[in-house]
């Protein structure tokens, strides 16, 4: 049997009919399915991340957007347009980024399965490039060994974390597999080795972890064994940037002061050994700046009673939302003609897996055939994991700025002929 917990906790606010930034009538218009991003919002989550990290750091601070959270163009295009850099993971985001229009010197590439042809590439055109791997090592070793000079690279470190903040770490106890441990001394002697490349800098540090609760306490540490890091090996006469990876809250006016709190305790801990107005600050911010502007907008097909169960299938699906089928509400709005309200209602996806229930919608207005049901904070890890064609094409992608909207991706659809 599968069944939904009630969690009020996580349940944002009961919606009722007609409650939001959209009219009814303003959605009916629109192809659904559909994700809807508010542009004026997204940029100001760009632009304010950026102000929020110059005003405690200096004018050398820049978000790399993390690409793989909204790989959209469209969202690429406005992180660009707002001075962003790219964080890139895999050769394909690396190209995806150029042909979004970043110069290979505003990319960040990250991640550990970085192809050769890309990683040199990376590496000629300026890219700041943060090494995870010893395979890597061996590459800047080749690369250094052609003559060119000099080859700047980063190092991400890794350190045990859940140590310091007990029970927030995605891995727990378990070490994690990114990057050179400093724990077991690796870290210590991939920087020895690469200081012996005479035509190498070790140009910058890169850490990152996500954590559950994302607590700025987590950044403390994280500055914290960084600025240990720089002093204990003794690289800040070659040090340009430090990089404080992702994993950040954040976006909105429900998140006022996020931003600014993360760049006080990053900027407090790490002055006392870097020189702002020589090292670059960087953040890989995601669903911090992506989530809060994004909705997912679907009809409703059917509503039907079994067995005293009232179920709701709409144009949504929970693949393109929860890719794994953890979460058992979501901050939403519904747009019904109906004020009386039901007990229970199952809210459907689409598709013919019996899984697909996005959740339990408990003493909230009846829904029909027609209604409007709006998913909110829908713009991270989403659109990412929405399958290009799984029963039906991926949704259309509308921009909301003053008022109106604009088509940034049609629904696919054919009608039979004849």
């Amino acid at each position: 049997m599968i069944s939904f917990k009630s969690d009020m906790a996580h349940r944002p606010h009961t919606a009722r009919r007609e409650v939001g930034m959209f009219s009814r009538e303003q959605l009916e218009q629109l192809q659904s399915p559909c994700f809807i991003f508010d542009e004026k919002e997204l940029r100001s989550n760009f632009t304010d991340f950026t102000a929020a990290l110059r005003e405690k750091w200096s004018r050398n601070a820049y978000v790399g957007y993390s690409v793989k959270t909204n790989p959209f163009p469209w969202v690429l295009e406005i992180a660009r347009d707002c001075g962003c850099y790219a964080e890139v993971v895999s050769d394909d985001e690396y190209h995806l980024a150029l042909r979004c229009g970043f110069s290979p010197t505003t990319i960040i590439f990250n991640g550990p399965v970085k192809g050769r042809e890309w990683f040199d590439f990376a590496i000629k055109r300026g890219s700041v490039v943060n090494i995870d791997s010893s395979r890597e090592l061996r590459w800047v070793r080749e690369i250094a060994g052609e003559g060119i000079d000099p080859i700047n690279v980063g190092v991400r470190v890794n350190i045990d974390l859940e140590k310091y903040c007990p029970g927030q770490t995605i891995g727990g106890d378990e070490p994690g597999r990114f990057g050179f441990s400093y724990e077991d001394g690796e870290a210590g002697r991939v920087i020895a080795e690469l200081k012996s490349i005479s035509n190498v800098n070790i140009a910058g540090l890169h850490m990152h972890v996500t954590t559950y609760g994302r607590l700025p306490r987590a950044y403390e540490v994280l500055s914290s064994f960084a600025a240990k890091i720089i002093e204990e090996y003794d690289i800040r006469s070659t040090l340009r940037y430090v990089d404080m990876g992702g994993g950040y809250y954040g976006g909105g006016i429900q998140n006022a002061g996020r931003y600014e709190e993360y760049a006080n305790i990053i900027a407090k801990t790490l002055s006392p050994v870097c020189d702002a107005s020589k090292v670059t600050l960087f953040v890989e911010p995601g669903g911090a700046v992506v989530c809060t502007p994004g909705y997912y907008l679907g009809r409703v097909v059917d509503a039907k009673d079994v067995r005293g169960q009232r179920f709701v299938v709409t144009e949504l699906s929970r693949l393109n939302i929860d890719h794994e089928m953890k979460k058992t509400a979501y901050a939403h709005v519904l747009y019904t003609s109906k004020t009386n309200s039901i007990d229970s209602q199952i809210l459907c996806g689409f598709t013919c897996m019996e899984s697909d229930r996005l959740c339990e919608l408990t003493d909230e207005a009846e829904l029909l055939e027609g209604d409007l049901v709006l998913i909110k904070y829908a713009g991270a890890y989403s659109m990412s994991f929405t399958p290009g064609f799984f029963i039906e094409h991926a949704p259309a992608v509308y921009s909301y700025d003053s008022g109106e909207f604009a088509i940034r991706r049609e629904l696919f659809s054919e009608v039979p002929e004849g």
